[in-house]
């Protein structure tokens, strides 16, 4: 299905009235500093549930037999009473028929990624489809993130990237596309080997990348395998030019590319949150290296409006061709969903000097889901790269999120609890 840009997103959410604004953070969610990098940091150690936060109050199958497969009753001629007189009138069979049961529906289908309704079911013949973006002011704003299914968001240098996941719907143009890292393959394997779209990389990143591809983890269509699917705009600056299509690498990626799994559960209609969820006004996300991220739950739209560094961090759509439209309003980025993965980093074998996230953790590490207004504290584990994240609230049960877009984020920061006041006043400012 289409989805809406996210001032007309298809969110049912329970709206809390009064979403923040002030001018401080409240209730410190300690992190350790995650890292490893050529900057000395030391590994994140997680989260601390221990910070004082701004008082809120939280808010079988059976194997019976066959369908139609009992006999229907018959008589005991031992028990039929005697009629010597011969005066009855014979009556035919009077055993009733057995009443067909009524069949159970089957379930409507779902998107893999977005939980929303399958309208199409062709797209489930295609791959996920992810491309990389960059978040620096200079690349901002970027074309076709909204239109993405999941954003996920890794620390590169002293910077962040986005991974931009599309599976429900394309977009064009999109970019502007950015380089690979080494942090790629072991976050794209969780979408059952994805098309990867990027810019290039050092030589060692695209031999891991080669490594990725041959390991099942991605399917590589760089800009230089693709010289017709990519192409510079003349408005802006290289590198922060460079912008593709989503139909093109679709088109180029090969048939036998399956349709992704499931990321996460979500929640139905009218489904209730768990009663350990917190309702919250925002969060703010500290990166190592200096990138500040922060969400605000916009109630009326049902979604988690975000800011960068600052400033509203906002989709600019263009042309097909990649050229400004100048009848095109910018649109905040606001998910349905903020999934924090508290993720250690470590320095990347080809580049000490860069960092890699390590997404393949048995022990995992803190998770914090905020959807539909709440905070819901958990884990995240992932034994292999063969499998994908799991996220499972702290009473062991897999945490199901809202219908709709999805922002992934790894900072290996610390990351804060709004106060309402904060909240409120970024809402109002934008």
């Amino acid at each position: 299905m289409t989805r809406a840009l996210p001032s007309g997103h298809r969110f049912w959410a329970s709206a809390r009235p009064g979403v923040a604004t002030a001018t401080a953070l409240v209730a410190i969610i300690s992190v350790a500093a995650a890292c490893g990098d050529s900057n000395g940091e030391n590994p994140a150690t997680g989260i601390s549930a221990t910070a004082t936060v701004e008082p809120t109050s939280g808010t079988a199958g059976g194997t019976g037999p066959a369908e139609g497969t009992n006999p229907p009753a018959t008589a005991n001629p031992g028990s039929r009473d005697p009629d010597p007189a011969g005066t009855s009138t014979p009556q035919g069979d009077t055993t009733a028929d057995p009443i067909p049961a009524t069949p159970t529906p089957l379930p409507a289908p779902i998107e893999p990624l977005t939980g929303e309704p399958l309208d199409d079911p062709s797209i489930m013949g295609r791959p996920a489809l992810a491309v990389k973006t960059g978040t620096s002011s200079v690349g901002r704003p970027q074309t076709g993130i909204n239109q993405a299914d999941i954003l996920i968001e890794v620390r590169v240098e002293t910077i962040t990237r986005l991974l931009a996941v599309f599976h429900s719907q394309g977009v064009e143009p999109l970019g502007p596309v950015r380089s690979a890292r080494s942090s790629d393959p072991d976050i794209l394997a969780n979408f059952s080997r994805p098309v990867f779209g990027h810019s290039g990389a050092n030589p060692g990143v695209l031999r891991e990348v080669a490594q990725g591809e041959a390991g099942g983890k991605l399917h590589e269509l760089r800009w230089d395998d693709l010289p017709t699917g990519y192409w510079r705009v003349r408005d802006r600056v290289p590198p922060f030019n460079l912008y593709t299509t989503t139909s093109a690498l679709w088109k180029a990626a090969p048939s036998h590319l399956q349709a992704p799994e499931p990321l996460f559960q979500y929640r139905k209609q009218g489904d209730a949150l768990p009663p350990a969820a917190e309702p919250v006004p925002g969060v703010e996300i500290r990166y190592l290296g200096g990138t500040i991220a922060h969400f605000v739950w916009d109630a009326e739209a049902g979604s988690w409006a975000r800011w960068q560094d600052g400033t509203p961090h906002v989709d600019m759509a263009r042309n097909p061709d990649g050229t400004p439209d100048p009848e095109a309003d910018p649109v905040q980025i606001a998910p349905a969903n903020v999934v924090v993965l508290q993720t250690r980093y470590t320095s990347s074998a080809p580049c000490p000097s860069c960092p890699q996230a390590i997404t393949v953790d048995p022990e995992g590490g803190t998770a914090l889901v905020f959807t539909d207004g709440h905070l819901i504290r958990g884990r995240w584990t992932r034994p292999s790269a063969n499998r994908s994240w799991q996220v499972t609230g702290n009473d062991g049960n897999p945490v199901r999120l809202t219908p709709g877009q999805t922002f992934i984020a790894l900072p290996g920061g610390d990351v804060l609890v709004m106060v309402e006041s904060f909240a409120k006043n970024l809402l109002k400012k934008r």
